[in-house]
């Protein structure tokens, strides 16, 4: 380490800046949590050395035992974080998104701990970990910390994992979120951000963040991308970073990826990389269910199939849905019964798999003990109380409740329900047992609740706000669709409870003229219009009725996967979104604006019209693909639209009867293929260019990439591996690309003059 390196950081560790003095004679006078700390240092060949209380140490040991007290860290780590028990390692996939190759393997965790621990020299690697809701992120997360934690106690590695959660809250700042994990959850008061930043850098500390789909969900304009690209920029080409997140909202969020890297200074290399989790297959059921020593695994697993049909099932695939279903198993008697229930519907078995567990609650665990033996609540009863928790915890902006807070919403619910004292007393105590719940471990002096899955804590939220639409209850509903944007899976229970046949009582035109009445409420910052027309698009969807819906904006990729049919929208505002995977049918969007439309194929829009609307854009293909294109002229996107089946009223004299009438030619395509390259990386090695241009690599590098340099678009990045660096956001490339009319000389002048 460098003299002037090892200033830098001791400062960050200082109470004020001006509270270290270095003389010329070595001598380190340094202020910290309120102690005068005095030690000598002299460069050495290794570096820099310190002497302090008699001992010598090497300046990167100093820093990161007495002033950042990670072996302390390493402790916390060890006793406040529970893994999963009888945790079984996933299989998964690492995807090298700048070489474009893939690796299979077996031990997940394994792996992701060797890759973490390599740490590069000159560049910021950021490891994506994706995966579909509950199969095993957290616990992975949760599992490989506390490894590392015991391998840097035990000396064999210098680095920790530090698990920081996102999720369960509105959107924070990555430094509020990371002191809120130390101080918070491992009662670790000895670093500020800024130290913990250049403990970073050392590779001594790899932040994992965790719910990184939340911060996306919430922040349409890009706050959360832009997030990880500020924090990879104050990393200065050093550290590694590890971000969990749903594959939906990662693979639905490309266009939006192509800004990650834009916050980075054209000097740091940043390169990413990602993990993607395989579901559990047969091998890693039987192994999970032989470390619980469940008996006879392989008739459990066989049964199951049986009963769903088959082997890709969620409940036999996602490790939240296994781990009950062991529960359950461990307990024989009740196994016919459960599985008999897990068959009923084809669609909301998640629903059906919670029906199950909150019944054997009711039957056989929350029984009266004062003599009657009666059950101590309904099935029903047992959901809207679990409501009433998820309700607490969301616009509180928590995923937990103190025991005091239980207490209360148990007193309210039992008012309202007039259950008797001796009966809410016995309630009051089984909260804490119950198997959709669990005691809280982030917290060491007082004891709180939260939902043992977040799924099960998006179930009963949809619960809650469906009640609430359902009883007329527009306060609950108002404050649980303004507090956050709600997840599709909220959104989906919503309209589930809603439309299944005990609530078929329910008018809904008297619904949807509510949700137009919130969604219509003038407020500066709001969810509410978004949160309405994703629950009235859902709605339609599972109601043979023909709808119309009226000013109402949609949230990003509203009508994608989507089966809507005579369904009318009018005067609405749609965010990014595409028609992958969709049947949209004898619908009619009348003056309503996209932002942008992603076309990848050619939808189902049979009988469904566009008359008067306005598309701000279009995007052909998956933006890191080579044949991706953006187009935002007004003449060429509704000729683009037309050619691909759109019915659009009022503007047919404006169509184009060849929307590409000039051919791109092959500078332009090989020229694009390169540019392509940045959207996961600052800088490029030429290699890696050779090896995905292919045999027309001499002709790029000799004729093409010159041309790229004068124009100022390309240039050579600082460092060893003859790297290129891409100077100018992908953004601003799509609209030179476009005003080239896909002449590659045209897009060198265009960019030339800017």
């Amino acid at each position: 380490m460098e003299p002037k390196n090892f200033k830098r950081i001791v400062t960050t560790f200082a109470d004020e800046d001006s509270d270290l003095a270095m003389d010329r004679d070595g001598t380190l006078l340094l202020g910290i949590r309120g102690l005068e700390v005095e030690a000598h240092i002299r460069k050495t060949l290794n570096g820099v050395e310190v002497k302090h209380e008699g001992v010598a140490w090497s300046a990167e040991q100093w820093i990161c035992l007495y002033l950042a007290k990670l072996d302390r860290l390493a402790d916390r780590i060890i006793n406040s974080v529970s893994p999963t028990p009888h945790y079984v390692s996933p299989r998964g996939r690492l995807l090298n998104l700048e070489k474009n190759t893939e690796l299979e393997y077996a031990d997940l965790g394994k792996e992701l701990r060797k890759n973490l621990n390599e740490h590069p020299i000159d560049t910021t690697l950021i490891y994506f970990l994706t995966s579909d809701a509950g199969e095993g992120k957290t616990s992975l997360i949760e599992q490989i910390s506390v490894d590392q934690a015991k391998a840097f106690k035990n000396k064999t590695t210098s680095t920790l994992i530090l698990p920081v959660p996102l999720g369960g809250r509105p959107f924070l700042r990555f430094d509020d979120a990371v002191i809120a994990s130390l101080s918070n959850r491992f009662r670790f008061p000895f670093l500020y951000y800024d130290s913990f930043l250049e403990l970073v850098k050392m590779g001594a500390i790899i932040p994992a963040f965790d719910g990184y789909e939340e911060m996306l969900s919430q922040s349409e304009s890009g706050e959360a991308i832009s997030a990880i690209g500020n924090l990879a920029d104050q990393l200065s080409s050093s550290g590694t970073l590890l971000v969990a997140a749903r594959k939906a909202y990662f693979d639905s969020s490309l266009s939006s990826q192509s800004k990650l890297l834009d916050p980075v200074r054209k000097e740091q290399k940043v390169e990413i990389r990602r993990f993607i989790l395989d579901r559990w297959s047969r091998k890693v059921f039987l192994n999970y269910a032989e470390k619980r020593k469940i008996s006879q695994p392989e008739q459990l697993y066989d049964r199951v199939k049986d009963r769903l049909k088959k082997a890709d099932h969620p409940v036999l695939t996602r490790a939240v849905l296994v781990r009950r279903l062991m529960d359950v198993a461990e307990q024989e008697n009740d196994l016919d019964k459960f599985l008999l229930r897990l068959g009923q519907s084809k669609t909301d078995y998640f629903f059906d798999f919670i029906e199950g567990i909150v019944e054997r609650e009711v039957t056989l665990k929350w029984i009266d003990t004062s003599g009657t033996g009666k059950p101590l609540l309904t099935c029903d009863q047992h959901h809207e109380l679990l409501s009433k928790f998820a309700f607490e915890m969301w616009v509180s902006g928590v995923e937990i409740l103190g025991l005091d807070i239980i207490k209360l919403v148990v007193q309210f619910f039992g008012d309202e329900k007039d259950i008797a004292p001796k009966i809410l007393r016995q309630i009051h105590r089984r909260i804490n047992d119950h198997s959709l719940l669990r005691m809280d471990d982030t917290s060491t002096y007082n004891k709180r609740i939260r939902f043992d899955h977040e799924d099960f804590r998006e179930f009963y939220l949809g619960q809650a706000l469906a009640r609430a639409l359902k009883s007329g209850d527009d306060i609950t509903a108002r404050m649980i669709l303004d507090a956050r944007q709600l997840s599709k899976s909220i959104i989906e229970e919503v309209a589930r409870y809603l439309t299944v046949s005990e609530s078929s009582s329910i008018s809904y035109d008297r619904l949807f003229d509510d949700l137009h009445q919130l969604s219509k409420e003038k407020q500066l910052v709001s969810y509410i219009p978004e949160n309405c027309g994703a629950l009235m698009l859902e709605l339609a969807e599972r109601t043979d009725q023909r709808h119309v819906i009226t000013g109402v904006s949609f949230p990003a990729n509203a009508l994608d996967q989507r089966g809507l049919k005579d369904v009318r929208i009018t005067d609405s505002f749609f965010n990014s979104t595409g028609f992958s995977g969709s049947s949209i049918r004898n619908c009619t969007f009348e003056n309503c604006r996209f932002v942008e439309l992603a076309l990848n194929g050619m939808p189902d829009l049979n009988g469904t019209v566009f008359d008067q609307c306005t598309f701000d854009s279009v995007s052909i293909g998956d933006n890191h693909d080579i044949e991706y294109h953006k187009f935002f002229n007004p003449d060429r996107v509704i000729a683009i639209l037309s050619n691909r089946g759109f019915e659009l009223k009022s503007k047919q004299e404006e169509i184009l009867e060849n929307p590409d009438p000039i051919p791109m030619d092959e500078d332009m395509k090989i020229a694009l293929r390169f540019i392509r390259l940045f959207a996961r990386s600052t800088a490029v090695p030429g290699n890696i260019v050779r090896t995905r241009i292919g045999v027309q690599s001499g002709h790029f590098f000799n004729t093409i990439l010159p041309k790229l340099q004068r124009a100022q678009l390309v240039l050579p990045a600082e460092g060893p591996k003859n790297r290129l660096r891409l100077i100018v956001p992908l953004s601003q490339i799509d609209r030179l690309v476009e005003n080239s009319e896909n002449s590659f000389e045209q897009f060198i002048a265009n960019a030339s003059s800017l």
